[in-house]
């Protein structure tokens, strides 16, 4: 469960991201001069991030660039007043979030923030407004078993197909929706059961409903990718429910809100919300 610290509030945070499963940083910054951005914005994110640790940390920088594993932080683009944004606007304030699981990282970040009134972000200096700080713990004892719930994807996801050639899926299918979010979180919180994977792939949580659309996106010149946004609803049938599962699951969820789903993480793909999430108990009190 999520606590949160403020802007002005970061005494103590280098001891405190040691007993927490996740921390999120949320920067607030305004724009010096007007550009436009040549690519998705979660991609200028992304090169902050490593522009910050290779500053103060080389050898991480180099471990988190060579490393074929999975990332230890995610991030969200640059969101505006009206959502993620192509453009920056002399003036105008604007925001992004990095998340990590790792306390080598969130100490780098902090020692930044810290000794600084501005930001480098997108090759120009900016006006550090808020640095606002989340915790997180991830115990799946304090979930509630959910029935159903509903999933606003942010950003442009995918997941990809496990095969030779790794064909990439835009599409919020069950199995490898949450196949992604129990690697993330076998790979930095704890281990799950083993049969967990084996309900997914029983079609244990299904689809009821979905408004989506495909999005094209530039991450450098000459690559890109497509993901789908859109808000899509799931439900686990009675034949399929199974308590203990359905806790995992609920426990998943909250973690992607932090994690990120699917791939591009590190780029601000895959930011998603999750939306009424209703437990057995709320749906027998509502019928």
């Amino acid at each position: 469960m999520p606590s949160e610290d403020t802007s002005g509030c970061l005494d103590g945070w280098k001891s405190k991201i040691k007993m927490v499963d996740a921390v999120r940083v949320e920067i607030e910054f305004k724009s010096s001069e007007s550009k436009y951005l040549r690519m998705f914005s979660g991609a200028y994110v992304r090169g902050f991030v490593y522009w910050v640790i290779a500053r103060n940390n080389r050898s991480l920088a180099s471990e988190l660039h060579e490393n074929k594993n999975l990332a230890p932080y995610a991030t969200s683009p640059v969101f505006g007043e009206k959502g993620v944004v192509e453009k920056l606007e002399e003036g105008k304030t604007y925001r992004f979030s990095v998340s990590f699981f790792v306390p080598e990282i969130g100490e780098v970040i902090k020692e930044y923030i810290t000794s600084t009134g501005e930001i480098f972000f997108a090759g120009t200096s900016n006006r550090l407004k808020t640095a606002r700080v989340q915790y997180f713990d991830f115990n799946i004892d304090e979930f509630e078993p959910i029935e159903k719930f509903a999933v606003n994807f942010v950003t442009p996801c995918y997941f990809r197909i496990p095969s030779n050639k790794y064909r990439f899926l835009p599409l919020p299918y069950p199995p490898l929706m949450f196949r992604s979010l129990a690697r993330l979180y076998e790979a930095f919180v704890a281990e799950l059961p083993l049969n967990y994977r084996s309900w997914l792939d029983k079609h244990a949580i299904a689809i009821s409903g979905c408004n989506i659309r495909t999005e094209k996106v530039t991450l450098k010149k000459g690559m890109w990718t497509v993901g789908f946004i859109g808000r899509a609803n799931f439900t686990i049938p009675k034949d399929t429910y199974n308590e203990e599962f359905a806790r995992i699951t609920a426990a998943l969820l909250k973690f992607g809100e932090t994690s990120n789903v699917g791939g591009g993480r590190t780029s601000g793909f895959g930011v998603m919300r999750v939306e009424n999430m209703e437990s057995a108990t709320d749906l027998a009190t509502s019928s």
